[in-house]
C-alpha cells in the first residue's frame, strides 16, 4: 500500500516549489504584482507559514501524482511527463480558469498562475519518470 519512492515524491514536491521560487521571483514577479494589484512592499509580507504549507501542498500534489503514476505501471520518462502536463491542463488549469471568472480576476494572472502549474507537474512527470521506476 505505502510502496512508493518517497525521494521521488519528496523530490517532485521541492521542484515545484523550487520552480514557484524562481516562477514568482525573477520570471514573473512583476507582472504578477501588477495583476493582482500588489506593490512589492506586499510581496515581502509572506510569513514561513505560507511558505511552509505551500511546501505541504506541493508534497501532496507528488504524492497524488506517485500514485497516479502506480496505476500506470512503469511509464518510463515520456510518458510520465506526458501524463503529469495531462492533470495540469485537464483540472489544476481549468479549476484555477474557472474561479478567476467568477472572482473577475485578469487574464494575466490566470496565464502566469497556469503556465506555473503546468511548467511543475511538467517538471514532477520528469522526476517521476526519472527516479520512481
Amino acid at each position: 500500500m505505502w510502496n512508493f519512492s518517497w525521494i521521488a515524491i519528496v523530490l517532485a514536491a521541492l521542484s515545484g516549489f523550487l520552480v514557484g521560487g524562481i516562477w514568482y521571483g525573477p520570471l514573473f514577479l512583476k507582472p504578477w504584482l501588477a495583476a493582482e494589484g500588489k506593490t512589492m512592499e506586499d510581496a515581502k509580507t509572506h510569513a514561513p507559514t505560507v511558505f511552509g504549507l505551500s511546501f505541504l501542498l506541493n508534497l501532496l500534489s507528488a504524492f497524488i501524482l506517485a500514485h497516479v503514476f502506480r496505476t500506470y505501471g512503469d511509464p518510463g520518462v515520456a510518458l510520465s511527463v506526458m501524463i503529469a502536463v495531462g492533470l495540469a491542463l485537464g483540472f489544476v488549469v481549468p479549476a484555477f480558469g474557472v474561479n478567476y471568472l467568477f472572482a473577475g480576476r485578469r487574464l494575466s494572472l490566470f496565464l502566469i498562475d497556469a503556465g506555473y502549474w503546468i511548467v511543475a507537474y511538467s517538471l514532477m512527470g520528469l522526476i517521476f519518470g526519472l527516479f520512481a521506476g
